[in-house]
């Protein structure tokens, strides 16, 4: 046990939270103000906020119980994944992370210490679990994410509790050990005692990211985002796909409009091009080089607009980056006839008309298999529904290998 005031109840102090925990420090627990306010139940509250992402509406909970009982276990474990969740927000310094991530352990050291039973001592193992995950720290996380769930594991000899499969999961998948995640998501489905639908939609994004084969560090930050930016799809048109490589290959189709123009007026009209295509809004964006990459290329999807701006952080939808694909496609192959090919046929999807200008790239992508319907059975591309990072790497390793010959 570690005695040191911890830097994120120090941040607390000003808040209705922290007199909570100033409360529950000095020992001095409030009265309870009815039947249902104990803490058992602000502790089921908490953890159902978790599992929603409202870490500031369970943190409270968490402290609504603690401000009854300071030394309740449960609640203690809770406020570990919160204040590890803390550390793992962006734009903290090195030290002020460390500091909440050693915060995070102490909770949960104390949850442990103050347990009260085998269940308590399982709950602050998956804690545990949880706590390594998001703090990432120290160096040897995974290893120490391990230690809790094999003690978890150990405290449920009948097997009944999937919560320490799930949450190693979970560590394994963020650790890029995707096999032992994989085998990990199965034995979850395989218990059916709860997270099944999680452990299946999560298990099948692992599954698309093995199959994708990131090889860049960028892809693999991105692989299991909910949703990429169009920075982050310019990152991996250039890093993953090698887009100016293919480019290059075939340079005579991408840039033959018909067009002759001789001398000085060819280099204006290059040059004019040049102006328009530049972004005002990326000079400090750590993707700036990519962008810049992208934007010389000329994506159908990713230029700036007439305002001169990029939008490097806005939400890639699934028809933008479908009618990203297709022009890629185009321009490699040198088959612009690719555009039209569908142009008066009906959709076979209820949520894109056939005058969409991106029914066409729709069809494209869906008849290639190079993109799946959101939803086969109602028949739903979902075309603005987040382009998934899983999906847009996959999506990538199949263009790689349906270009494969123009590679050569």
């Amino acid at each position: 046990m570690k005695f040191k005031i911890p830097y994120m109840r120090a941040l607390l102090f000003g808040s209705f939270a922290a007199l909570f925990i100033l409360a529950a420090c000095a020992d001095k627990p409030r009265t309870a103000a009815g039947l249902m306010d104990t803490p058992d139940h602000h502790v089921l509250r908490g953890n159902d906020f978790l599992d929603e992402g409202r870490f500031q509406d369970a943190e409270r909970s968490f402290n609504l119980a603690l401000s009854l009982d300071p030394k309740y276990g449960p609640a203690q474990a809770g406020m570990g994944i919160v204040t590890a969740n803390r550390s793992s927000q962006l734009g903290l310094g090195k030290d002020k992370k460390e500091a909440l991530a050693e915060d995070a352990e102490d909770l949960i050291d104390d949850a442990l210490g103050n347990a009260k039973n085998d269940e308590q001592k399982r709950v602050a193992h998956v804690a545990g679990i949880r706590m390594r995950r998001l703090s990432k720290y120290p160096k040897d996380w995974i290893e120490e994410a391990e230690d809790h769930y094999e003690d978890a594991v150990e405290l449920d000899p009948r097997r009944l509790d999937a919560l320490p499969h799930f949450y190693m999961a979970r560590a394994y998948r963020d650790g890029f050990n995707l096999r032992k995640a994989q085998q990990m998501y199965q034995t979850v489905l395989g218990m059916n005692r709860g997270k099944t639908q999680e452990a299946d939609d999560e298990l099948s994004q692992v599954q698309k990211v093995i199959r994708a084969q990131p090889g860049t560090r960028h892809g693999k930050i991105i692989a299991f985002e909910p949703s990429i930016t169009r920075a982050d799809i310019s990152a991996l048109f250039i890093e993953e796909l090698r887009l100016k490589r293919l480019y290059s290959r075939n340079s005579k189709n991408r840039f033959d409009t018909g067009f002759k123009a001789a001398g000085k007026q060819k280099r204006f009209q290059a040059d004019r091009l040049q102006r328009v295509a530049d972004a005002t809004d990326i000079k400090d964006h750590p993707l700036r080089a990519d962008i810049e990459e992208v934007l010389k290329l000329r994506v159908l999807g990713l230029e700036p607009d007439p305002a001169h701006l990029f939008h490097p952080n806005a939400k890639v939808k699934r028809a933008e980056f479908a009618m990203m694909v297709e022009d890629i496609l185009v321009k490699v192959t040198g088959e612009t006839k690719l555009k039209t090919r569908f142009i008066g046929q009906n959709s076979p999807f209820a949520d894109v008309r056939s005058d969409l200008p991106y029914f066409n790239a729709v069809q494209t992508v869906v008849s290639r298999n190079l993109m799946e319907p959101k939803n086969k059975i109602r028949g739903e591309f979902g075309p603005m529904d987040p382009v998934t990072g899983a999906d847009s790497l996959l999506v990538i390793r199949q263009i790689k290998s349906e270009l494969q010959s123009y590679l050569r």
